[in-house]
C-alpha cells in the first residue's frame, strides 16, 4: 500500500476514493495533520492515481468525479460476492501451506532461477577470474577485441551470457541484494515472459554499448537490474532504498573501484529502463481513462 497524496476535507477525500473505486483501484483513507491521506492498495496503480489526484485538486467538482452512487453499488456487489465466497470456502478443505516460498511453483520462478544460475556460474568461473577457461567463452569479446562483435556473431549466446558473470564477491553480493525485489515485482505483475524480455533487452543493449564505448569488460546481472530500476523509476514505482543503493554502486563502478563490471552498460540499461517505464506508465494511464 502506497501513499497517493493528501486531501484536506474528509468529504472530498471520500469523493476521490469513490472515483478510484469506479476505475478499479482500491484505496484507503486515513486521518493526518494535513487532512485525509489517500492510500492506494496496488503499487502499480500509484502513478495513475497521483495524476488523477492532481486533476481532482484542480477541479474537485468535475462531473467525472460525481460517482458516489456507482461506488456504493460496487461496494454492495463486492460485499455480496465476499459472502458467497465465504459460503463456498466453508464447504471446501483448507488449502495446503506451501513448503518453500521460493520454489518453482511460486509466481516468480525466473527471478530466482537467474540468481541461482549466477551463483553456479560464479563457482565455475572462480568469481570472474580472467584465467578461468569458461569466462572467455561467455563474454561478448575477448580482451583484445574491444569494439568488435565478431566473437558474438559467431557464437550468439555471447550476447546474453555476460549477465551471468560477476567480478568478485562484492559484485555478486550487490546483485543478490538488489535483484530479487526488482525482478520479483516485474515477474509477479507482468509475467515471466515480460521479465525475460527485459533481461534480454536491457542485458544485450547494455553489453553492446559497453563493448562499443568502453571495451569488452562488461559482466553481471547488475546490468539488467539497472534496467529494471530505470523501469521502476520511469513508472514511478521505485523505492528510495533501491535508488540509493544503485547510485552508490554505479558511482563505484564508474570510479573503477569494483573491477570490470561495466559502468557504461549500467548507464545504458538505466536509460533504456527509464524510457520503457515512462512509456508504459503513459499507456497504462490512457487505458484507465478510456
Amino acid at each position: 500500500m502506497r501513499l497517493a497524496g493528501t486531501i484536506s476535507e474528509q468529504r472530498q477525500a471520500r469523493r476521490f476514493a469513490d472515483y478510484l473505486l469506479t476505475q478499479g483501484i482500491a484505496a484507503r483513507l486515513g486521518p493526518s495533520r494535513e487532512g485525509w491521506t489517500v492510500w492506494v492498495i496496488e503499487e502499480e496503480a500509484l502513478p495513475w492515481a497521483r495524476d488523477e489526484l492532481a486533476s481532482f485538486r484542480r477541479e474537485p467538482g468535475a462531473a467525472r468525479f460525481a460517482v458516489s452512487r456507482e461506488a456504493e453499488r460496487i461496494r454492495a456487489e463486492s460485499r455480496a460476492a465476499a459472502s458467497r465466497r465465504e459460503v463456498v470456502a466453508g464447504a471446501l478443505p483448507p488449502a495446503p501451506t506451501p513448503v518453500m516460498p521460493w520454489s518453482l511453483s511460486s509466481p516468480t520462478p525466473l527471478t530466482w532461477a537467474l540468481l541461482v544460475l549466477c551463483g553456479v556460474v560464479a563457482l565455475m568461473t572462480r568469481l570472474g577470474d580472467p584465467d578461468a577457461p569458461l569466462l572467455a567463452r561467455l563474454v561478448i569479446a575477448g580482451a583484445g577485441d574491444a569494439g568488435s562483435f565478431a566473437p558474438a556473431l559467431r557464437e550468439p549466446w555471447r550476447w546474453v551470457t555476460p549477465v551471468l558473470l560477476h567480478a568478485g564477491p562484492l559484485h555478486l553480493l550487490f546483485v543478490a541484494v538488489i535483484w530479487p525485489e526488482l525482478a520479483r515485482r516485474v515477474e509477479a505483475r507482468a509475467g515471466t515472459a515480460a521479465l525475460a524480455a527485459m533481461v534480454l533487452g536491457f542485458g544485450i543493449f547494455g553489453n553492446v554499448v559497453q563493448n562499443m564505448f568502453d571495451g569488452p569488460a562488461c559482466i553481471g546481472l547488475s546490468t539488467p537490474a539497472f534496467g529494471l530500476l530505470g523501469f521502476a523509476v520511469g513508472g514511478r514505482g521505485a523505492r528510495e532504498a533501491e535508488v540509493v543503493l544503485a547510485a552508490a554502486w554505479l558511482g563505484a563502478c564508474l570510479l573503477g573501484l569494483v573491477g570490470p563490471v561495466g559502468g557504461a552498460a549500467h548507464v545504458a540499461a538505466l536509460a533504456a529502463g527509464l524510457g520503457v517505464g515512462a512509456v508504459t506508465r503513459r499507456l497504462r494511464g490512457r487505458r484507465r481513462v478510456a
